[in-house]
């Protein structure tokens, strides 16, 4: 019988509009656990940096340069929210969760430094042994598990809607934004880096209503005199 991530073709099935582009990827995986076990370490790598990049780009992320693997995983985690709807304790869940997938961090690691030996993904001798079958299925089924999870987790969100009809939404407010992140600096945290308006929005979104609507009035008053003039 063909061997088959379960998690991640479920995620297909909840996801079909996101997920559909992971298809390939999943199958190249399952056709190296099943044939290629030697190749299967490539295709985990792959999976993970599409979280990364993909999540990134909804929870605000923005990865430098010089991130590597374990500092993009690093950031993901620590930017994301699990947290349970309409529960007294959300944010101590939200923590103890984050707790548990420390673990992906050090997943991250530990695929970082393995790929970089040689023959496990790349360069070495033809000479030399490589990863086997049960190799193949332990790193598969991490890879299933976890990245499954985390997209699941930022998919199912909702995004938040204005309280009322008067409400602003960041993405509403793209010139506001755009004044906050040119006058202050980006948000470093593990690794990662994060758009002030974007923190500011999410931490405190009536700081950020408060501070939008003295922008707004500081730029009505600079131009009132154009206004009577153009009258």
């Amino acid at each position: 019988m063909p061997y088959s991530l379960q998690m991640l073709r479920a995620l297909l099935e909840l996801h079909p509009d996101r997920a559909e582009p992971l298809r390939i990827h999943i199958e190249a995986l399952e056709r190296s656990i099943e044939s290629q076990p030697a190749f299967c370490l490539q295709s985990v790598r792959t999976l993970f940096e599409a979280a990364h990049s993909t999540i990134g780009v909804r929870l605000g992320i923005e990865f430098r340069k010089k991130d590597g693997f374990p500092d993009r995983m690093r950031g993901v985690i620590d930017a994301m929210d699990f947290s349970l709807t309409d529960h007294p304790n959300a944010a101590d869940i939200n923590e103890h969760i984050k707790a548990l997938t420390k673990g992906i961090d050090d997943v991250a690691v530990a695929l970082a430094k393995l790929s970089n030996v040689p023959n496990m993904r790349h360069g070495g001798s033809l000479d030399w042994g490589t990863l086997q079958r049960q190799h193949a299925l332990m790193l598969g089924g991490l890879c299933d598990s976890l990245v499954a999870f985390l997209f699941d987790v930022a998919w199912s969100r909702a995004v938040p809607g204005p309280q009322d009809e008067g409400a602003a939404t960041y993405s509403t407010n793209a010139a506001f934004n755009e004044h906050l992140d040119a006058e202050f600096d980006m948000v470093e945290i593990a690794g990662a880096s994060f758009q002030p308006s974007y923190v500011l929005f999410h931490l405190d979104e009536t700081a950020y209503d408060a501070a939008r609507l003295d922008w707004e009035t500081e730029g009505a008053n600079e131009s009132a005199p154009d206004a009577e003039i153009a009258a």
